[in-house]
């Protein structure tokens, strides 16, 4: 049985993904551990990076879905689990943006909340997430890259009513099956980035 630990896994993408392995055809080959605020796992502080790494250590881990989003955390969970997986034969997926390649397309709807720090910290992971897979060697540890266009979750809500998008805006369920999908590949394929999305923001 495989082991994923999910960071985020009471909401949003995170807790799609936990349903989908618990309902799916393949659920009784997976374990699932999950990290998030509700259940005490305050992922601001280093102190708790420190202890989901731990706890993954512990209880044999064999996939980290790193998917809370933290300023400066989520790159510190992403290092400080590779530091510890390097060598073994694990697979960490970060949950990014496609947002990270520009913040262009937020714009263009006319909307002025300020996305820089939020845009900043995914292309600081999707830099480090490319950097650490592109040292991947049969029986080393595997680093993916998911970068979801835009997903219909309690964070997007104030998006309601812009126009257009319901035209582009994906379910959590539909990015947890990519997740799923990439969990399932074999040890030794390495799937450094995917990046996707259902249209283009139109104003």
């Amino acid at each position: 049985m495989k082991k994923i630990a999910i960071t985020g896994h009471t909401r949003g993408i995170g807790k799609a993904l936990v349903h989908r392995l618990e309902t799916s055809g393949n659920n009784n080959l997976f374990s699932i551990k999950g990290f998030s605020q509700s259940t005490g796992y305050n992922l601001q502080r280093v102190s708790t990076v420190k202890k989901v790494v731990q706890e993954c250590l512990d209880w044999e881990a064999d996939v980290l879905v790193n998917n809370a989003y933290v300023p400066d955390n989520q790159v510190r969970l992403l290092y400080s689990m590779y530091e510890q997986w390097v060598d073994k034969p694990k697979l960490i997926i970060n949950m990014g943006a496609i947002s990270s390649d520009s913040i262009s397309n937020f714009a263009q709807m006319g909307y002025n909340k300020d996305w820089t720090p939020y845009v900043s910290d995914k292309a600081r992971l999707d830099w480090a997430s490319l950097q650490l897979s592109n040292q991947f060697k049969p029986g080393m540890c595997r680093v993916t890259m998911i970068k979801p266009g835009m997903v219909d979750t309690d964070s997007t809500e104030w998006l309601k009513g812009i126009s257009n998008i319901d035209d582009i805006m994906m379910t959590a369920d539909s990015v947890a099956e990519m997740i799923e999908w990439v969990i399932t590949l074999e040890e030794n394929t390495q799937m450094r980035n995917l990046s996707f999305d259902v249209g283009n923001f139109n104003g």
